[in-house]
């Protein structure tokens, strides 16, 4: 299945939650409208990560493409056109970017006694801005899958044309000590939200377990991965 229809199923979801969200906030508030908007934050980071992840993804299999395929110039010139512009990259982190300052001043104004209008103001922007952004990276999916397909097309071309099998190179081993460090460190990110966001900075309640654990897995695979020296041969 294309990505553009992933994107499609999660857009249907982000829509009328960004709805649900706006009503909720200016109907009821309280408790329903945090849950709903908490929800409606993760779901769009979600959806905007799925579009810049693909972005990168298939930036990086076009450079390879044309780096190491002969293809013709007019191709050629399509995708450095594509690889200049880019428009989906900055609209689509504003987007995510939008909504977790909306769901941040929300916090903090049941915390911190910052002014409700702040966070009213903010998610209502926050919101024009998500489904402007939802329709933009709607045309640069089905723009970026187009010039996919037509690439492919064209690599399939030069296969057919070639009286030897192409050999490929070896998948590069996965970099298991930076995944552990990454890990690690991003273990704690949990406590450290509840500690200073949901309890204003009083650490005493909040348990460091599991995520003391968490990092520990996390470091031992950084630890266990590192590389060995090299042996210098005797003089």
């Amino acid at each position: 299945m294309r990505m553009k229809y992933y994107f499609a199923a999660g857009a249907l979801l982000l829509a009328p939650c960004l709805v649900a969200t706006v009503v909720s906030g200016l109907l009821a508030g309280g408790t329903a409208h945090l849950w709903i908007g908490l929800a409606t934050a993760i779901l769009a980071a979600l959806v905007h990560t799925l579009v810049i992840l693909f972005m990168m993804i298939t930036g990086r299999v076009l450079r390879e493409a044309m780096r190491t395929r002969p293809l013709g110039q007019d191709m050629l010139s399509e995708l450095n056109q594509f690889f200049a512009q880019r428009k989906a990259y900055p609209l689509t982190i504003l987007g995510a970017f939008s909504m977790v300052v909306a769901g941040v001043l929300g916090l903090a104004g049941r915390g911190f006694g910052i002014s409700h209008w702040w966070h009213a103001s903010v998610g209502l922007i926050a919101v024009g801005i998500n489904a402007w952004t939802l329709r933009e990276e709607w045309r640069a999916l089905c723009a970026n899958q187009g010039l996919l397909d037509r690439a492919a097309r064209a690599l399939d071309e030069l296969d057919a044309q070639r009286e030897e099998p192409l050999e490929l190179p070896p998948e590069p081993p996965k970099n298991w000590r930076k995944l552990g460090l990454i890990w690690g460190l991003s273990a704690w990110l949990p406590y450290l939200y509840w500690s200073l966001i949901n309890w204003r900075g009083d650490f005493s309640r909040v348990s460091i377990h599991p995520w003391v654990e968490l990092s520990a897995l996390g470091f031992g695979v950084w630890w266990l991965a590192r590389k060995p020296e090299p042996v210098q041969g005797a003089s």
